[in-house]
């Protein structure tokens, strides 16, 4: 499905939006609960090699996102797991969103939103 767009969403993909509460003992507690999975087009963009502090493949992505479920597209939230029309498991995750570009379509309106996630090497 299209969603009236000239993309085709081939991907599904896990949209975890980050909740943060205080603990008794006043420290914060950084939870992430599922948002919404969304229809997708996803695109491997580069990979870096990192050596410090610890020996890392740091994997970058790039996502479509429908106008529709732009309002969840959030620089808090993270992508979790991604996975291809046949719902088999393509990337697990998490991704940390680094770069949101919003698309404006012919008319003028919000069209597509253009997503950039980094896998996230330390957590939280």
């Amino acid at each position: 499905m299209a969603y009236k767009t000239f993309l085709r969403f081939y991907h599904t993909i896990s949209l975890y939006q980050r909740t943060t509460t205080t603990s008794a003992a006043g420290q914060k507690v950084i939870t992430y609960s599922l948002a919404s999975t969304v229809p997708a087009v996803f695109q491997s963009n580069s990979s870096e090699r990192r050596v410090a502090p610890y020996v890392d493949n740091i994997d970058e992505f790039q996502f479509y996102i429908s106008h529709q479920h732009s309002q969840y597209v959030d620089y808090n939230n993270r992508i979790l797991n991604i996975y291809d029309r046949y719902n088999n498991l393509i990337e697990a995750g998490p991704l940390e969103i680094t770069n949101i570009e919003k698309k404006m379509g012919w008319g003028g309106k919000l069209h597509h939103v253009f997503v950039t996630a980094r896998k996230v090497v330390e957590d939280a």
